[in-house]
Protein backbone atom coordinates (compact mmCIF):
# COMPACT_ATOMS: atom_id res chain seq x y z
CA UNK A 1 0.00 0.00 0.00
CA UNK A 2 1.62 3.38 -0.90
CA UNK A 3 0.99 6.89 0.51
CA UNK A 4 -1.79 8.69 -1.20
CA UNK A 5 -0.84 11.54 -3.56
CA UNK A 6 -2.05 15.01 -3.25
CA UNK A 7 -5.50 15.57 -5.12
CA UNK A 8 -4.55 19.08 -7.22
CA UNK A 9 -7.87 21.20 -6.99
CA UNK A 10 -9.77 22.58 -10.28
CA UNK A 11 -10.43 26.05 -10.47
CA UNK A 12 -13.99 25.54 -10.21
CA UNK A 13 -13.44 23.44 -6.78
CA UNK A 14 -12.59 26.61 -5.42
CA UNK A 15 -16.38 27.93 -6.13
CA UNK A 16 -17.94 24.86 -4.31
CA UNK A 17 -15.45 25.70 -1.14
CA UNK A 18 -16.52 28.78 -0.96
CA UNK A 19 -20.49 27.62 -1.14
CA UNK A 20 -19.63 25.09 1.19
CA UNK A 21 -17.59 27.60 4.15
CA UNK A 22 -20.85 29.71 3.77
CA UNK A 23 -23.28 27.30 3.91
CA UNK A 24 -21.36 25.89 7.42
CA UNK A 25 -21.07 29.50 8.60
CA UNK A 26 -24.67 30.54 7.62
CA UNK A 27 -25.92 27.26 9.96
CA UNK A 28 -23.90 28.14 12.95
CA UNK A 29 -24.47 31.83 12.53
CA UNK A 30 -28.43 30.69 12.61
CA UNK A 31 -27.87 28.43 15.84
CA UNK A 32 -26.32 31.66 17.54
CA UNK A 33 -29.21 33.99 16.04
CA UNK A 34 -32.09 31.47 17.30
CA UNK A 35 -30.43 30.95 21.32
CA UNK A 36 -30.05 34.67 21.39
CA UNK A 37 -33.37 35.59 19.94
CA UNK A 38 -35.19 32.62 21.66
CA UNK A 39 -33.44 33.20 25.12
CA UNK A 40 -34.30 30.92 28.21
CA UNK A 41 -32.08 29.70 30.84
CA UNK A 42 -28.76 27.94 29.80
CA UNK A 43 -28.40 24.62 29.89
CA UNK A 44 -26.36 22.80 32.93
CA UNK A 45 -22.79 22.92 31.27
CA UNK A 46 -23.16 26.63 29.81
CA UNK A 47 -24.13 27.47 33.02
CA UNK A 48 -20.93 25.63 34.53
CA UNK A 49 -19.09 27.91 32.32
CA UNK A 50 -20.72 31.47 33.54
CA UNK A 51 -19.48 30.18 37.15
CA UNK A 52 -15.65 28.91 35.98
CA UNK A 53 -15.10 31.72 32.86
CA UNK A 54 -16.21 35.16 34.22
CA UNK A 55 -12.56 35.69 35.63
CA UNK A 56 -9.38 34.25 34.23
CA UNK A 57 -8.12 31.32 36.37
CA UNK A 58 -4.72 29.46 35.33
CA UNK A 59 -6.90 26.28 36.43
CA UNK A 60 -10.34 25.89 37.61
CA UNK A 61 -12.05 22.66 38.59
CA UNK A 62 -11.86 19.06 37.32
CA UNK A 63 -11.28 19.82 33.85
CA UNK A 64 -8.07 21.39 31.92
CA UNK A 65 -8.34 24.61 31.28
CA UNK A 66 -8.43 24.88 27.00
CA UNK A 67 -12.04 25.85 27.26
CA UNK A 68 -12.14 27.92 30.06
CA UNK A 69 -9.72 29.85 29.02
CA UNK A 70 -11.35 30.74 25.78
CA UNK A 71 -14.76 31.07 27.28
CA UNK A 72 -13.50 33.38 29.26
CA UNK A 73 -11.66 35.19 25.95
CA UNK A 74 -15.22 35.59 24.35
CA UNK A 75 -16.97 36.93 27.66
CA UNK A 76 -13.97 39.46 27.63
CA UNK A 77 -14.84 40.81 24.03
CA UNK A 78 -18.54 40.35 24.13
CA UNK A 79 -19.72 40.06 27.62
CA UNK A 80 -21.03 37.67 30.13
CA UNK A 81 -24.08 36.98 28.31
CA UNK A 82 -26.61 34.21 26.30
CA UNK A 83 -24.38 35.58 23.48
CA UNK A 84 -21.20 35.03 24.90
CA UNK A 85 -21.73 31.21 25.92
CA UNK A 86 -23.67 30.02 22.04
CA UNK A 87 -21.00 32.27 19.93
CA UNK A 88 -17.74 30.51 21.36
CA UNK A 89 -19.23 26.94 21.27
CA UNK A 90 -20.55 27.51 17.99
CA UNK A 91 -17.37 29.26 17.03
CA UNK A 92 -15.31 25.70 17.59
CA UNK A 93 -18.35 23.81 15.99
CA UNK A 94 -17.69 25.64 13.13
CA UNK A 95 -14.23 25.30 13.43
CA UNK A 96 -14.26 21.20 13.99
CA UNK A 97 -16.05 20.82 9.90
CA UNK A 98 -13.39 23.29 8.82
CA UNK A 99 -10.95 21.58 9.84
CA UNK A 100 -11.98 17.98 8.89
CA UNK A 101 -12.81 19.44 5.56
CA UNK A 102 -8.93 21.07 5.17
CA UNK A 103 -7.34 17.43 6.45
CA UNK A 104 -9.18 15.42 3.60
CA UNK A 105 -9.50 18.12 1.03
CA UNK A 106 -5.56 17.44 -0.44
CA UNK A 107 -5.70 13.45 -0.68
CA UNK A 108 -9.24 13.31 -1.34
CA UNK A 109 -10.57 16.22 -3.36
CA UNK A 110 -13.00 19.18 -2.39
CA UNK A 111 -16.21 16.72 -2.92
CA UNK A 112 -15.32 13.83 -0.78
CA UNK A 113 -13.89 16.23 2.00
CA UNK A 114 -17.15 18.05 2.12
CA UNK A 115 -18.63 14.45 2.30
CA UNK A 116 -16.30 13.54 5.73
CA UNK A 117 -16.99 17.06 6.89
CA UNK A 118 -20.49 16.46 6.66
CA UNK A 119 -20.89 13.26 8.20
CA UNK A 120 -19.46 14.81 11.14
CA UNK A 121 -23.24 15.99 12.03
CA UNK A 122 -24.62 12.37 12.02
CA UNK A 123 -22.64 12.12 15.68
CA UNK A 124 -25.85 12.74 17.55
CA UNK A 125 -23.52 13.86 20.66
CA UNK A 126 -21.32 16.17 18.38
CA UNK A 127 -24.48 17.55 16.27
CA UNK A 128 -27.38 17.76 19.28
CA UNK A 129 -25.75 17.70 22.61
CA UNK A 130 -22.85 20.13 21.95
CA UNK A 131 -24.55 22.09 20.03
CA UNK A 132 -27.39 22.37 23.06
CA UNK A 133 -25.35 21.88 26.28
CA UNK A 134 -21.58 21.25 25.25
CA UNK A 135 -18.72 22.74 26.50
CA UNK A 136 -15.33 21.31 27.03
CA UNK A 137 -16.08 18.56 24.31
CA UNK A 138 -16.48 21.33 21.76
CA UNK A 139 -13.10 21.54 22.89
CA UNK A 140 -12.30 17.97 22.06
CA UNK A 141 -13.78 18.59 19.17
CA UNK A 142 -12.21 20.87 17.44
CA UNK A 143 -8.66 19.74 18.54
CA UNK A 144 -9.62 16.09 17.57
CA UNK A 145 -10.10 17.61 13.90
CA UNK A 146 -7.42 19.57 14.19
CA UNK A 147 -4.91 16.68 15.00
CA UNK A 148 -6.35 14.29 12.41
CA UNK A 149 -5.29 17.86 9.49
CA UNK A 150 -1.89 17.77 11.10
CA UNK A 151 -1.26 14.03 11.54
CA UNK A 152 -2.45 13.37 7.40
CA UNK A 153 -0.10 16.50 6.83
CA UNK A 154 2.81 15.32 8.76
CA UNK A 155 2.61 12.02 7.17
CA UNK A 156 2.51 13.66 3.83
CA UNK A 157 5.09 15.95 4.68
CA UNK A 158 7.23 15.20 7.66
CA UNK A 159 9.75 17.66 7.66
CA UNK A 160 10.72 18.79 11.37
CA UNK A 161 8.13 22.17 11.09
CA UNK A 162 5.52 19.10 11.03
CA UNK A 163 6.68 17.14 14.14
CA UNK A 164 7.09 20.50 16.10
CA UNK A 165 3.70 21.36 15.38
CA UNK A 166 1.83 18.37 15.94
CA UNK A 167 3.16 18.49 19.07
CA UNK A 168 1.80 21.64 19.43
CA UNK A 169 -1.58 20.27 18.74
CA UNK A 170 -1.23 17.16 20.90
CA UNK A 171 -0.42 19.43 23.83
CA UNK A 172 -3.38 21.96 23.01
CA UNK A 173 -5.58 18.70 22.53
CA UNK A 174 -4.34 17.57 26.32
CA UNK A 175 -5.29 20.71 27.49
CA UNK A 176 -8.90 20.37 25.72
CA UNK A 177 -10.40 16.84 27.57
CA UNK A 178 -8.84 13.60 29.56
CA UNK A 179 -10.77 11.64 26.86
CA UNK A 180 -8.39 13.41 23.91
CA UNK A 181 -5.53 11.03 25.07
CA UNK A 182 -7.25 8.24 22.92
CA UNK A 183 -6.33 9.98 19.83
CA UNK A 184 -2.34 10.20 19.36
CA UNK A 185 -1.71 7.01 20.50
CA UNK A 186 -4.76 5.38 18.09
CA UNK A 187 -3.27 7.57 14.81
CA UNK A 188 0.45 6.80 15.91
CA UNK A 189 -0.81 2.92 16.48
CA UNK A 190 -2.25 2.86 12.77
CA UNK A 191 0.33 4.36 11.21
CA UNK A 192 2.75 2.23 12.40
CA UNK A 193 0.67 -0.82 11.03
CA UNK A 194 0.87 0.39 7.64
CA UNK A 195 3.66 0.05 5.72
CA UNK A 196 3.90 3.13 3.73
CA UNK A 197 3.51 5.42 6.90
CA UNK A 198 5.64 3.20 9.39
CA UNK A 199 9.26 5.08 8.39
CA UNK A 200 7.86 8.39 9.51
CA UNK A 201 6.53 7.44 12.67
CA UNK A 202 9.50 5.39 13.58
CA UNK A 203 11.42 8.67 12.74
CA UNK A 204 13.60 10.16 15.83
CA UNK A 205 12.14 13.20 15.30
CA UNK A 206 8.53 12.01 16.79
CA UNK A 207 10.33 12.26 20.33
CA UNK A 208 10.50 15.83 19.55
CA UNK A 209 7.04 15.80 18.70
CA UNK A 210 6.36 14.59 22.33
CA UNK A 211 8.26 16.95 24.00
CA UNK A 212 6.75 20.08 22.82
CA UNK A 213 3.41 18.09 23.69
CA UNK A 214 4.56 17.76 26.92
CA UNK A 215 6.04 21.30 27.70
CA UNK A 216 2.82 22.34 26.75
CA UNK A 217 1.03 20.14 29.39
CA UNK A 218 3.19 20.33 31.83
CA UNK A 219 2.83 23.27 34.13
CA UNK A 220 -1.22 23.38 33.65
CA UNK A 221 -0.92 19.32 34.54
CA UNK A 222 0.92 20.18 37.66
CA UNK A 223 -1.29 22.66 39.14
CA UNK A 224 -4.09 20.33 38.64
CA UNK A 225 -2.81 17.27 40.60
CA UNK A 226 -1.43 19.52 43.20
CA UNK A 227 -5.65 20.43 43.78
CA UNK A 228 -6.63 16.67 43.51
CA UNK A 229 -9.71 17.80 45.50
CA UNK A 230 -11.18 19.40 42.60
CA UNK A 231 -9.43 17.78 39.43
CA UNK A 232 -10.86 14.32 40.76
CA UNK A 233 -14.21 15.61 41.72
CA UNK A 234 -15.57 13.97 38.99
CA UNK A 235 -13.99 10.04 38.92
CA UNK A 236 -17.53 8.74 40.77
CA UNK A 237 -19.04 8.65 37.41
CA UNK A 238 -16.61 6.28 36.33
CA UNK A 239 -18.69 3.69 39.37
CA UNK A 240 -22.27 4.87 38.61
CA UNK A 241 -24.92 2.24 38.81
CA UNK A 242 -22.61 -0.44 40.39
CA UNK A 243 -23.57 -2.05 43.13
CA UNK A 244 -21.53 -2.25 46.29
CA UNK A 245 -19.37 -5.67 47.59
CA UNK A 246 -16.64 -7.04 45.70
CA UNK A 247 -17.59 -8.41 42.24
CA UNK A 248 -15.76 -6.93 39.24
CA UNK A 249 -17.56 -4.09 37.74
CA UNK A 250 -15.73 -3.78 34.43
CA UNK A 251 -18.27 -6.04 32.54
CA UNK A 252 -21.00 -3.43 33.43
CA UNK A 253 -18.83 -0.79 31.81
CA UNK A 254 -18.33 -3.27 28.66
CA UNK A 255 -22.01 -3.21 28.38
CA UNK A 256 -22.47 0.46 28.63
CA UNK A 257 -19.93 0.96 26.19
CA UNK A 258 -21.33 -1.27 23.48
CA UNK A 259 -25.03 -0.01 24.02
CA UNK A 260 -23.66 3.48 24.40
CA UNK A 261 -22.04 3.17 21.09
CA UNK A 262 -24.58 1.33 19.00
CA UNK A 263 -26.82 4.16 19.67
CA UNK A 264 -24.15 6.49 18.79
CA UNK A 265 -24.01 5.07 15.90
CA UNK A 266 -27.37 4.58 14.52
CA UNK A 267 -27.84 7.92 12.49
CA UNK A 268 -24.57 6.46 10.26
CA UNK A 269 -25.99 3.29 10.26
CA UNK A 270 -29.11 4.59 8.62
CA UNK A 271 -27.59 6.72 6.26
CA UNK A 272 -24.91 3.69 4.96
CA UNK A 273 -28.09 1.67 4.85
CA UNK A 274 -29.86 4.37 2.44
CA UNK A 275 -26.58 4.64 0.33
CA UNK A 276 -25.62 0.78 -0.10
CA UNK A 277 -30.14 0.66 -0.75
CA UNK A 278 -30.35 3.36 -3.74
CA UNK A 279 -26.68 3.74 -4.95
CA UNK A 280 -25.42 0.95 -7.38
CA UNK A 281 -21.91 2.13 -7.33
CA UNK A 282 -21.27 2.37 -3.50
CA UNK A 283 -21.27 -0.88 -2.42
CA UNK A 284 -17.74 -2.34 -3.17
CA UNK A 285 -16.21 1.13 -2.77
CA UNK A 286 -17.27 0.51 0.99
CA UNK A 287 -14.45 -2.42 1.25
CA UNK A 288 -11.38 -0.30 -0.79
CA UNK A 289 -10.91 2.32 1.15
CA UNK A 290 -7.88 4.99 0.42
CA UNK A 291 -4.48 4.88 2.58
CA UNK A 292 -5.88 8.03 4.56
CA UNK A 293 -9.42 6.11 4.94
CA UNK A 294 -7.93 3.11 6.36
CA UNK A 295 -5.73 4.61 8.72
CA UNK A 296 -8.01 6.57 10.34
CA UNK A 297 -10.30 3.16 10.34
CA UNK A 298 -7.83 1.51 12.18
CA UNK A 299 -7.50 4.52 14.54
CA UNK A 300 -10.73 3.98 15.27
CA UNK A 301 -10.49 0.01 16.01
CA UNK A 302 -7.72 0.46 17.76
CA UNK A 303 -8.99 3.77 20.42
CA UNK A 304 -12.06 1.04 20.76
CA UNK A 305 -9.81 -1.13 21.85
CA UNK A 306 -7.82 0.93 24.30
CA UNK A 307 -11.01 2.16 25.85
CA UNK A 308 -11.97 -1.34 26.69
CA UNK A 309 -8.71 -2.29 27.86
CA UNK A 310 -9.15 0.59 30.08
CA UNK A 311 -12.63 -0.22 31.04
CA UNK A 312 -11.54 -3.72 32.38
CA UNK A 313 -7.91 -2.51 33.98
CA UNK A 314 -9.69 0.52 35.91
CA UNK A 315 -12.66 -1.80 36.61
CA UNK A 316 -14.94 1.01 34.87
CA UNK A 317 -18.66 0.37 35.71
CA UNK A 318 -20.15 3.31 33.33
CA UNK A 319 -18.99 4.82 29.99
CA UNK A 320 -20.74 7.15 28.24
CA UNK A 321 -20.95 7.92 24.18
CA UNK A 322 -20.04 11.48 24.56
CA UNK A 323 -16.50 10.17 26.41
CA UNK A 324 -16.21 8.26 22.55
CA UNK A 325 -16.64 10.97 20.75
CA UNK A 326 -12.84 11.15 19.29
CA UNK A 327 -13.22 7.78 17.97
CA UNK A 328 -16.88 8.53 16.18
CA UNK A 329 -14.90 11.71 14.48
CA UNK A 330 -11.94 9.12 13.44
CA UNK A 331 -14.04 6.33 11.89
CA UNK A 332 -17.47 8.46 10.48
CA UNK A 333 -15.66 10.97 8.02
CA UNK A 334 -13.64 8.23 6.19
CA UNK A 335 -16.34 5.36 5.98
CA UNK A 336 -18.55 8.37 4.46
CA UNK A 337 -15.73 8.95 2.04
CA UNK A 338 -14.98 5.23 1.10
CA UNK A 339 -18.39 4.46 0.57
CA UNK A 340 -19.31 7.91 -1.81
CA UNK A 341 -15.90 7.75 -3.98
CA UNK A 342 -17.30 5.62 -6.72
CA UNK A 343 -20.83 6.90 -6.05
CA UNK A 344 -22.71 9.25 -8.41
CA UNK A 345 -23.01 12.97 -8.78
CA UNK A 346 -26.51 12.68 -7.47
CA UNK A 347 -25.92 10.04 -5.24
CA UNK A 348 -23.84 12.75 -3.72
CA UNK A 349 -26.08 15.53 -3.94
CA UNK A 350 -28.46 13.31 -2.57
CA UNK A 351 -26.30 12.77 0.53
CA UNK A 352 -25.48 16.76 0.87
CA UNK A 353 -29.08 17.31 0.82
CA UNK A 354 -30.07 15.16 3.32
CA UNK A 355 -27.22 16.77 5.63
CA UNK A 356 -28.78 19.95 4.80
CA UNK A 357 -32.67 18.91 5.74
CA UNK A 358 -31.20 17.66 8.97
CA UNK A 359 -29.48 20.78 9.68
CA UNK A 360 -32.84 22.61 9.47
CA UNK A 361 -33.88 19.97 11.57
CA UNK A 362 -31.74 19.94 13.92
CA UNK A 363 -32.61 23.79 14.01
CA UNK A 364 -36.49 23.46 14.93
CA UNK A 365 -35.54 21.14 17.58
CA UNK A 366 -33.43 23.55 19.52
CA UNK A 367 -36.09 26.18 18.66
CA UNK A 368 -38.96 23.66 19.95
CA UNK A 369 -37.21 22.94 23.32
CA UNK A 370 -37.12 26.75 24.24
CA UNK A 371 -40.87 27.24 22.71
CA UNK A 372 -42.44 24.77 24.50
CA UNK A 373 -42.23 22.21 27.31
CA UNK A 374 -41.35 22.30 31.38
CA UNK A 375 -37.65 21.71 30.34
CA UNK A 376 -34.83 23.42 32.58
CA UNK A 377 -33.77 25.66 29.48
CA UNK A 378 -37.31 27.50 29.60
CA UNK A 379 -37.30 27.31 34.03
CA UNK A 380 -38.00 30.96 35.35
CA UNK A 381 -35.09 31.42 36.99
CA UNK A 382 -35.15 35.34 36.58
CA UNK A 383 -38.03 34.98 39.52
CA UNK A 384 -35.24 33.14 41.86
CA UNK A 385 -32.98 35.98 41.71
CA UNK A 386 -36.25 38.39 42.42
CA UNK A 387 -37.02 36.53 45.22
CA UNK A 388 -33.06 36.12 46.37
CA UNK A 389 -32.74 39.86 45.76
CA UNK A 390 -35.96 40.91 47.96
CA UNK A 391 -35.07 38.65 50.94
CA UNK A 392 -31.15 38.67 51.21
CA UNK A 393 -29.63 42.17 51.21
CA UNK A 394 -26.03 42.78 50.24
CA UNK A 395 -25.80 39.62 48.64
CA UNK A 396 -22.91 36.88 50.08
CA UNK A 397 -21.84 34.14 47.67
CA UNK A 398 -23.94 31.57 46.80
CA UNK A 399 -23.59 27.56 47.09
CA UNK A 400 -25.83 25.55 45.24
CA UNK A 401 -26.01 23.19 42.02
CA UNK A 402 -24.71 25.41 38.58
CA UNK A 403 -27.52 25.02 36.74
CA UNK A 404 -28.81 27.90 39.44
CA UNK A 405 -25.68 29.54 40.07
CA UNK A 406 -24.85 29.96 37.05
CA UNK A 407 -27.80 31.16 35.24
CA UNK A 408 -28.17 33.37 38.71
CA UNK A 409 -24.63 34.95 37.61
CA UNK A 410 -25.99 35.43 34.56
CA UNK A 411 -28.96 37.39 35.59
CA UNK A 412 -27.16 39.22 38.85
CA UNK A 413 -23.51 39.86 37.05
CA UNK A 414 -22.59 41.35 40.62
CA UNK A 415 -23.28 38.41 42.44
CA UNK A 416 -20.80 35.51 43.11
CA UNK A 417 -20.74 31.80 43.94
CA UNK A 418 -18.70 29.17 45.01
CA UNK A 419 -17.05 26.44 42.41
CA UNK A 420 -18.57 23.44 41.62
CA UNK A 421 -16.47 21.35 42.82
CA UNK A 422 -14.93 20.44 46.63
CA UNK A 423 -12.89 23.09 47.99
CA UNK A 424 -11.78 24.57 51.53
CA UNK A 425 -12.86 27.36 51.36
CA UNK A 426 -15.54 27.10 54.53
CA UNK A 427 -12.64 24.42 56.13
CA UNK A 428 -12.63 27.75 59.16
CA UNK A 429 -16.33 29.18 58.29
CA UNK A 430 -16.62 33.10 58.35
CA UNK A 431 -18.94 35.47 56.79
CA UNK A 432 -22.40 34.66 55.37
CA UNK A 433 -23.20 32.69 52.90
CA UNK A 434 -26.57 31.75 50.75
CA UNK A 435 -27.28 28.02 49.71
CA UNK A 436 -29.68 27.23 47.20
CA UNK A 437 -31.33 23.41 46.53
CA UNK A 438 -34.49 21.92 45.49
CA UNK A 439 -35.58 20.10 48.74
CA UNK A 440 -33.85 22.34 50.69
CA UNK A 441 -33.53 19.37 53.20
CA UNK A 442 -30.69 19.33 56.02
CA UNK A 443 -29.02 16.50 54.56
CA UNK A 444 -28.84 18.34 51.45
CA UNK A 445 -27.65 21.57 52.74
CA UNK A 446 -25.03 19.97 54.88
CA UNK A 447 -23.85 17.83 52.11
CA UNK A 448 -23.22 21.21 50.38
CA UNK A 449 -21.41 23.06 52.93
CA UNK A 450 -19.35 19.87 53.47
CA UNK A 451 -17.59 20.10 49.72
CA UNK A 452 -16.75 23.29 50.90
CA UNK A 453 -14.60 22.18 53.83
CA UNK A 454 -17.13 22.43 56.67
CA UNK A 455 -16.29 21.09 59.74
CA UNK A 456 -19.26 20.73 61.57
CA UNK A 457 -21.64 17.71 61.71
CA UNK A 458 -24.69 19.53 61.98
CA UNK A 459 -25.97 22.57 60.54
CA UNK A 460 -25.67 25.72 61.89
CA UNK A 461 -28.49 27.96 62.85
CA UNK A 462 -30.05 29.56 59.79
CA UNK A 463 -29.95 33.73 59.65
CA UNK A 464 -32.91 33.64 57.05
CA UNK A 465 -34.58 30.56 54.33
CA UNK A 466 -36.87 31.48 51.96
CA UNK A 467 -38.39 29.66 48.88
CA UNK A 468 -39.32 30.83 45.46
CA UNK A 469 -41.96 28.80 43.36
CA UNK A 470 -40.76 28.58 40.13
CA UNK A 471 -42.79 28.16 36.19
CA UNK A 472 -41.90 27.51 33.04
CA UNK A 473 -41.92 29.80 30.50
CA UNK A 474 -44.63 28.31 27.73
CA UNK A 475 -46.87 25.60 30.47
CA UNK A 476 -49.21 26.22 32.99
CA UNK A 477 -49.53 23.94 36.21
CA UNK A 478 -45.85 22.48 36.20
CA UNK A 479 -43.62 24.72 38.45
CA UNK A 480 -40.48 24.16 40.19
CA UNK A 481 -39.42 24.74 44.01
CA UNK A 482 -36.44 26.43 44.99
CA UNK A 483 -35.41 26.96 48.45
CA UNK A 484 -32.64 29.09 49.85
CA UNK A 485 -30.63 28.90 53.63
CA UNK A 486 -28.86 31.87 54.48
CA UNK A 487 -26.18 31.25 57.40
CA UNK A 488 -23.75 33.74 58.87
CA UNK A 489 -20.35 31.99 60.70
CA UNK A 490 -19.61 35.88 62.04
CA UNK A 491 -16.32 37.41 61.57
CA UNK A 492 -13.18 35.51 61.68
CA UNK A 493 -11.19 35.18 64.37
CA UNK A 494 -7.96 37.87 65.30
Amino acid sequence: MSAPSPVIAEPREGRATALFLLALAAYFAAQVLLRVVLGGSLEGDEAEMVVLAREWHFTFGSQPPLYNWYQTLVFDLVGVSTLGVVLAKNVLLFATYLLTFLAFRPVAGTRLAMIGALSLALIPNLAWWAQRTGSHSIALAALTAGTVLVFLRLLGRPGTGAFLLFGLVVGLGGLAKPNYWLVPPALVLAGLSMAAYRPILLDRRLWLSAGVALAVIALPYAVMLAAPMATFSDVWEFQKGASGGGAARWPLGLGHMLGSGVVELVPAALAIGIALAFGRRVRGALFQPQPQEALLLRAALIGVGLVAGGVVLADVAFVRARWMLPLFMLGIPPLFMALFRTASAPARRGFVLGIAGLALLLLSAIADTRLRGAGSDSLRIDLLADAIAREVPDMPPLIGPHYYTGNLLLLRPGWEAFPPFPTHLLAEPSGRVLVIGESGSARETLRALKEHGYPGDALPEPALTGKAVLPYRFTTGDTRTIRFTLYDFGRPEP
